[in-house]
């Protein structure tokens, strides 16, 4: 007989230090399944053998009722003694097979692993599912090899999806409500997701173990928004709907938290207002929930300055925003400039997920793990367009973002369209912070236009580089220095005539929809 089907999509696990005063482990496993938990692991690391027991009957008293598998942490003995659905088992503890010998074929077995190569080899001894981890650091249990990160789980549901025997997997370690969503969607590979999560302080230790279990519950099996991609995109039905998302940022005046190059706070903030948003420059932990609150409010994480602790600063904010379903976009300025900024750039994507990723040729390979040539923040990188656009398409269907490669030629993709924009002028490569300011409009549309950012991207590209066109042709701009007024000017212009109803501008976009040559 085989172990029965189990839905692995909230799956608790124990730990009696994490009770909150006033209540008991029992009551919060009941009221964990009372909002939605699917399994329990029963972990009992330091309990006396009678009392591990005593415990393990009360937890199965109240999983059974529920119609819910209670599994034990590494103790076969007592699985046996109280009949429990199954174990799960470390990489250190009880081999699978002897395992399976005492407790028969009907019981389930689940092992932890961390790499493809104890995947497969907990696949080849037979396990039912595997414990993908830990994704982050935990505090619930000593570590004894490094987080694996959501790049680490898209590896083992990668090699999973290619063996013939399906076998369960759910990710653990640090996982709450800020992390789950990013962890579960961002891991997927084609033909293979996470079938669930697995849980300990954020439900165990929570006031309210039901509300926590419900929406942890959603976040595991709704998709979000950034998972939803238009397909068949043309150019002309993408263009006629760039003056609406213009004249939104007007009519709306969407909040931009800029987390920016301090060399472009000023020349961002005026580029803010002059389209009719509102921005706002801050790196102050503090307010990173109160702004993300904001309603139309979106966040620019702009890498031009690098402290000690800039990444964990950046992660709390974008963390912040993806708590109230808010737009982040991430401009990885010189990002293939040192081993910092390259380190930096992976640690982010592995434990956050951004809405729009917008750099140069050098940083957006150096983001897709491609060979790049950067010179400070400039590159200096020079690739066919077919190998631009390959990269830009497959860095954003993997990461589930729409891309943004600028450059003499703009290249843009949600990994399923790539459009490819010629407007610009060369005056843009010949300022401090240009790059920094089109990131700070690309917020502004996508706190707009949340339902499609990659229309969000080629209207915030089109209104800059048609902007920047006029701007080097108006009457006394003589070069760069002249050109930065005229450029904030044509800005305000063009986002003011669009928002009453004259769209004529657009008649110089220079847009073609990507189409590899076979």
């Amino acid at each position: 007989m085989a172990p029965p089907k189990v839905d692995y999509s909230l799956y608790l696990v124990t730990d009696p230090y994490l009770v909150p005063n006033g209540t008991t482990l029992e009551e919060q496993v009941q009221k964990a399944i009372d909002g939605g938990v699917t399994l329990v692991q029963l972990r009992e690391k330091d309990a006396e053998t009678c009392d591990f027991i005593e415990r393990a009957r009360a937890i199965h008293e109240i999983t059974k009722k529920a119609g819910i598998p209670l599994l034990i942490n590494d103790r076969v003995d007592v699985a046996l003694a109280i009949d429990a659905e199954g174990i799960h088992i470390g990489q250190e503890d009880i081999d699978v097979a002897t395992a399976r010998k005492l407790l028969g074929p009907d019981k389930l077995i689940g092992m932890s692993v961390s790499y493809v190569s104890e995947a497969a080899k907990a696949v080849e001894d037979g396990v039912d599912y595997v414990g993908i981890g830990a994704i982050y650091d935990t505090a619930t249990k000593t570590p004894k090899k490094p987080p694996i990160g959501i790049n680490g789980a898209r590896k083992v549901l990668s090699y999973l999806s290619s063996v013939s025997r399906y076998v369960s997997t759910v990710a653990i370690g640090s996982l709450n409500l800020k992390t789950v969503r990013n962890v579960v969607h961002l891991s997927a590979v084609p033909g293979r997701r996470l079938d669930g999560i697995a849980v300990v302080s954020a439900i165990i230790a929570a006031k309210d173990p039901m509300a926590v279990s419900k929406e942890l519950l959603s976040l595991v099996r709704d998709p979000p928004y950034w998972m939803r991609v238009i397909p068949n995109r043309d150019v002309s039905s993408v263009l006629s709907e760039v003056p609406t998302v213009i004249s939104r940022v007007r009519s709306e005046t969407p909040f931009v938290h800029n987390i920016i190059n301090r060399v472009a706070t000023i020349f961002a903030a005026n580029v803010n207002l002059s389209i009719g948003s509102s921005p706002a420059m801050s790196e102050n932990v503090a307010e990173f929930d109160d702004f993300a609150a904001i309603p139309n409010s979106a966040l620019l994480i702009n890498m031009g300055f690098g402290t000690d602790d800039w990444v964990e600063k950046y992660l709390a904010a974008a963390g912040a925003y993806a708590k109230k379903l808010r737009p982040v976009v991430l401009d990885p300025v010189a990002a293939g400039a040192s081993e910092l900024r390259k380190g930096a750039v992976k640690s982010m994507l592995n434990r956050s997920h951004f809405d729009i990723i917008k750099g140069n040729e050098g940083e957006i390979f150096s983001v897709a793990g491609e060979a790049s040539q950067m010179r400070g923040v400039d590159s200096t990188s020079s690739s066919q367009l077919q190998k631009k656009a390959n990269v830009v398409e497959a860095l954003a269907a993997k990461e589930k973002t729409i891309v943004v490669l600028t450059g003499k030629e703009d290249v843009i993709s949600d990994g399923m369209t790539t459009f490819v924009l010629r407007n610009g002028h060369r005056y843009l490569a010949d300022i401090t912070a240009s790059g920094c300011v089109l990131g700070s409009i690309i917020g502004a549309a996508v706190a707009v236009s949340l339902e499609d950012r990659f229309l969000a991207a080629v209207a915030s590209v089109l209104l800059y580089t048609i902007a920047a066109e006029r701007a080097a042709v108006a009457p006394g701009v003589r070069g760069p220095g002249t050109f930065i007024a005229a450029l904030i000017d044509e800005l305000y212009m063009l986002s003011n005539a669009t928002a009453n109803g004259d769209v004529s501008w657009l008649k110089a976009a220079k847009v073609e929809r990507y189409v590899e040559e076979a």
